[in-house]
C-alpha cells in the first residue's frame, strides 16, 4: 500500500509539473487577470503554489536520511528555481534573488550530491548573476569561488528539472557538454565580476583559464576561441605583459592559419584574420610607444626612476616567462624570433619588429578595403604612419631618417589624393587627421633639413661669439666710465646680443613663428639655398653691426 500512495504521489507531481509547464508559456507571474469578484489572480501563481504543496506532502511523508527525501527536496529547490528564473526574464530581480537564495538553502548541505550538484552550480549561476545586477559584487564572487571548486570534484547524474518529475532517459555526451557549458559559463561570470571589482590579475588568469577549459573540452567554436585568445593577447598589451601579448597572439594565429590553408568556405575565417592582424599592429604601436617612453626617460630622469619605469614595463615579462602561468597545456605554438619580447633597445629591433608588422598590415588591408570599409583602411594606414614615425626615432643617420619620413609623407600624401578623388565623404571626415600628420611630417622633414645643413659647420655661430667679445674689449679700456657713455654701449651690446640670439633661433629652431616660412624654402630648395643665405648671414650681419657701434 504504501508503494501504491508513493506511486500515485509521483504521478500526482508529475501531471502538475506538465501543467505547470503549459501555464509558464502562456502567462507570465508579474501579471494577473481580473475575476468576477474584482479579485486578481494569476493561474501560473496558483500553479506553483499547488505544485509547492504536493511536495510538501509527499516531503512530510519520508525519512530524512533516505534518498526519496533527497530526491523530492531536489525537486521542491528545482521549481523555486524555476520560479526564480520566470521572474528573472520579467526583469524583477528582487523577488528573483530572494527565491533563489531559498532554493540554495535547501541544497546547501547535499552541494556534492550526484543528483543535487548540477542544480546547486545552475542556481549560484542565477543567483550571481542576479547579486551582480544589484550591486552586490563581492557576495557574488565568494558564491562562485567556491562553486568552481566544487564543479572539478562532483560529477552529476541529473541536468534538469526534467530529470528529476519525468525520469528522462539522459545522452551521456549531452550531459558532459551541459556541464561543460555551465562551469565555463559560471567562470565567465567570476572574470567579469573581476572586471567589475578592478582585480586585473585575476580576471586576467580566469579568461585563460577560460580558454584552456574549452580547448581541453573541445566546446565551443574554434573560430570564437581564436577571438577570445586574441582579444585576451590585447588585455595583456594593456598591461604591458608583452611575453604573454605575444603568446596569444600566436596562439590564435596558430588556430586560424590551418583553417585558412584549407580553404574552408567560411567568410568569417578572413574577419578573424582582418581583426587578429589589427591586433598584431596593436602590439607594435604600444611595444614602440611603451620603449620610446622608456628611452626618454632615460635621458631625463634620474637613474631610480628610470629604473622604476624598466621594472614596471619589463618586470612582468620576466616573472611570467619563469613561471609560464598562461601557456596552454596541449597546445604546441612556436613564437616568432623575428621581433623582441620585451623593450626595444635599438634600431636592429626596431626594423625587425616593423617588418614583421608590415605583413600584417598588408593582411589587414586584404579584408578592409578602401571600397568595403573606407574609414578602417584610414585607420591602418594611419597606423602605418604611426610605424614610419617609430622607426625614425631609433635611426641614427639623418639620411636613413629623411628616407623614413619620405616614406611616411609619400604614403599619407597619396592616401589623401586618393580619398579626395574617389571617397570625398571619407575625406571630409578624416581630412584634419590627414592634414595634421601631414604637417607633422613636414616638420620632420624641415628639422631633418637643417641638421643636414649645420652638423658639418659645428662652429657656425663662433663668428658672433668672437665678434661680441672683441666689441667688449674694445669699448671696455678705452672709454671713460661716464653716465651716458656706459648707457651707449649698454644699448649697444643688448641690440647686438638680441639680433644674434635671433640668427641663432631661426637656424636651430623650426617652430618659431618668425623661422617657419625660411625652414619650408630650406626645405623645398635643398641644402644649397641653406647654405647660401647661411654666407649671406655670416658675411652680411656682422658688418651691420659694426657700423652701427661706429655710430654709436
Amino acid at each position: 500500500m504504501a508503494e501504491n500512495s508513493e506511486f500515485v504521489l509521483v504521478n500526482d507531481l508529475q501531471s502538475c509539473f506538465n501543467d505547470l509547464k503549459k501555464h509558464s508559456v502562456s502567462f507570465k507571474l508579474g501579471q494577473a487577470q481580473p475575476t468576477v469578484g474584482d479579485e486578481m489572480h494569476n493561474p501560473l501563481h496558483q500553479q506553483f503554489e499547488l505544485i509547492l504543496t504536493k511536495i510538501e506532502e509527499t516531503l512530510a511523508k519520508q525519512h530524512k536520511e533516505s534518498e526519496e527525501y533527497l530526491k523530492v527536496i531536489s525537486m521542491k529547490a528545482s521549481i523555486i528555481y524555476e520560479k526564480a528564473k520566470i521572474l528573472l526574464s520579467e526583469n524583477l530581480l528582487t523577488p528573483s534573488k530572494t527565491l533563489l537564495e531559498e532554493s540554495l538553502e535547501l541544497i546547501k548541505d547535499f552541494s556534492d550530491h550526484p543528483k543535487v550538484a548540477f542544480l546547486h552550480m545552475r542556481v549560484v549561476n542565477h543567483l550571481t548573476y542576479v547579486l551582480s545586477r544589484l550591486g552586490f559584487l563581492q557576495e557574488a564572487k565568494e558564491l562562485l569561488l567556491r562553486a568552481i571548486e566544487e564543479e572539478t570534484k562532483c560529477s552529476p547524474e541529473v541536468f534538469s528539472t526534467d530529470d528529476l518529475f519525468l525520469n528522462t532517459k539522459k545522452d551521456p555526451k549531452v550531459s558532459v557538454t551541459k556541464l561543460n557549458r555551465l562551469t565555463i559559463n559560471n567562470m565567465q561570470m567570476l572574470a567579469w565580476i573581476h572586471a567589475r571589482l578592478g582585480e586585473t590579475e585575476d580576471n586576467l588568469k580566469v579568461q585563460h583559464d577560460i580558454l584552456q577549459k574549452q580547448l581541453d573540452s573541445c566546446e565551443g567554436d574554434v573560430l570564437r576561441w581564436a577571438e577570445s585568445c586574441f582579444r585576451l593577447g590585447g588585455m595583456f598589451i594593456g598591461q604591458c605583459d608583452w611575453p604573454n601579448a605575444m603568446y596569444h597572439l600566436t596562439a590564435a594565429e596558430s588556430i586560424l592559419n590551418p583553417l585558412e590553408v584549407a580553404l574552408i568556405p567560411n567568410p568569417e575565417i578572413h574577419v578573424a584574420q582582418a581583426d587578429l592582424a589589427r591586433s598584431w599592429i596593436y602590439y607594435g604601436l604600444q611595444l614602440f610607444e611603451s620603449s620610446r617612453k622608456s628611452l626618454i626617460s632615460k635621458h631625463i630622469e634620474s637613474d631610480g626612476i628610470e629604473s622604476e619605469v624598466l621594472k614596471k614595463n619589463s618586470g612582468s615579462s620576466e616573472s611570467s616567462s619563469s613561471k609560464n602561468p598562461y601557456h596552454f597545456q596541449g597546445l604546441e605554438i612556436e613564437l616568432p624570433k623575428a621581433i623582441p619580447t620585451g623593450l626595444i633597445k635599438n634600431c636592429d629591433q626596431a626594423k625587425g619588429l616593423f617588418a614583421y608588422l608590415q605583413k600584417w598590415m598588408k593582411r589587414a588591408r586584404l579584408y578592409y578595403t578602401l571600397r568595403d570599409f573606407p574609414l578602417q583602411y584610414v585607420n591602418l594606414c594611419l597606423d602605418l604612419s604611426e610605424l614610419y614615425r617609430f622607426v625614425a626615432f631609433y635611426e641614427e643617420d639623418i639620411e636613413l631618417q629623411y628616407a623614413v619620413q619620405k616614406r611616411r609623407y609619400d604614403a599619407l600624401e597619396t592616401l589623401s589624393n586618393i580619398l579626395r578623388e574617389v571617397r570625398p565623404s571619407c575625406y571630409m571626415a578624416v581630412s584634419v587627421e590627414l592634414t595634421k600628420e601631414l604637417i607633422e611630417v613636414q616638420m620632420e622633414m624641415i628639422n631633418l633639413n637643417l641638421k643636414k645643413l649645420h652638423r658639418p659647420t659645428q662652429g657656425v655661430f663662433q663668428p658672433f661669439h668672437n665678434s661680441i667679445e672683441l666689441i667688449r674689449y674694445f669699448i671696455g679700456p678705452t672709454f671713460e666710465a661716464k653716465e651716458d657713455v656706459l648707457k651707449k654701449q649698454m644699448y649697444a651690446l643688448s641690440a647686438i646680443h638680441g639680433k644674434l640670439n635671433d640668427v641663432a633661433l631661426s637656424l636651430n629652431t623650426s617652430t618659431e613663428p618668425s623661422s617657419v616660412k625660411d625652414s619650408e624654402e630650406a626645405g623645398s630648395s635643398g641644402p644649397e639655398a641653406n647654405e647660401e643665405k647661411t654666407e649671406k648671414i655670416e658675411d652680411n650681419q656682422p658688418e651691420n653691426e659694426t657700423e652701427e657701434i661706429k655710430k654709436e
